[in-house]
């Protein structure tokens, strides 16, 4: 991309917004999963669903992060003062992190159990280590965690889009837009 474009690339969008379904999703689905008692007829159905989006959603992060690397985002526009472009670049960073860091933990989490992980039915992923439920409850708790963290950065991203388009009335949030 070459310096100075208003807008994000394309496929740019199109990573932004595909992540951006999968992670919501995936929010609610551990929410829901959170509560589901063992036994449940349908608890493996929807555990295997969170898995295979959330490895879906770190391969896409990955992606994410190599055509961020080849094609660097638009600069913000001069009329953003210096602490504001300080803190998006921070909360996208930490956003980054977060949605790099969960697929990594939640998935090493589902190496300790006895179940690995079956990618939306279509292949299954062997646990690589042994069923040891006190490494797979510590990095179920980290993955825990992270998802509250991930929550508020979420939340951070959507108030800072909303008071650039509902209260400034500038054009940063038209960049991500198809």
């Amino acid at each position: 991309m070459i310096f100075g474009k208003e807008r994000y690339h394309k496929f740019s969008i199109l990573l932004h917004w595909v992540v951006a379904l999968i992670v919501l999703t995936l929010i609610a689905l551990g929410m829901y999963m959170h509560d589901l008692p063992k036994g449940h007829p349908d608890r493996a159905f929807f555990f295997n669903l969170h898995k295979s989006l959330g490895l879906t959603a770190g391969i896409l992060m990955l992606v994410r992060l190599w055509w961020r690397h080849k094609n660097p985002p638009p600069a913000l526009p001069s009329s953003i003062p210096r602490w504001q472009g300080f803190m998006s670049r921070l909360s996208h960073g930490l956003l980054y992190i977060c949605l790099i860091s969960m697929p990594v933990v939640g998935f090493s989490a589902s190496q300790f159990t006895k179940y690995g992980v079956t990618y939306f039915g279509l292949f299954k992923i062997p646990p690589m280590g042994p069923n040891d439920p006190v490494v797979r409850d510590f990095l179920q708790s980290i993955h825990h965690d992270l998802a509250f963290v991930l929550m508020v950065l979420v939340g951070i991203h959507v108030l800072a889009a909303m008071y650039h388009w509902l209260v400034l009335r500038d054009d940063v949030i038209k960049r991500m837009l198809p």
